[in-house]
């Protein structure tokens, strides 16, 4: 089982993956898998347990990595300050573009929970 997991990360590395979200042929994996003496289901339990999703949608397994719970914005927030007080200007604005790149991968209520919080400590403009 591991030399065929290995192949299917192989392709999806291929694909961009973990970047991106892959699929590949539904039938063709199963084929691959019972041709191996393998269950697919068992595989895609194992590739599970090693950090890469799943789902079926109509003809194509759709391969992606979970993504990781972002912590609340007040634990964010403090941590940026103490890293922030340590720094000097080159490293501002290596943590500039760090933080705007978080900021890209909030939803709009993240976004707004950490705007709220950061108003209610007195940071931002009124």
């Amino acid at each position: 089982m591991d030399d065929f997991i290995a192949l299917i990360m192989k392709n999806l590395t291929k694909h961009g993956f973990p970047d991106k979200k892959v699929s590949l042929g539904l039938e063709t994996m199963y084929e691959r898998a019972e041709d191996k003496g393998l269950s697919m289901n068992k595989v895609l339990d194992e590739l599970r347990d090693r950090g890469v999703e799943h789902h079926k949608k109509g003809d194509k397994i759709i391969f992606f990595q979970p993504k990781a719970e972002t912590p609340p914005a007040s634990d964010f927030l403090a941590r940026a300050q103490e890293m922030m007080e340590a720094m000097g200007q080159d490293e501002l604005g290596v943590s500039q573009a760090m933080v705007q790149e978080r900021l890209k991968q909030m939803n709009p209520e993240e976004r707004d929970q950490l705007f709220k919080t950061i108003k209610d400590m007195g940071l931002g403009s009124n």
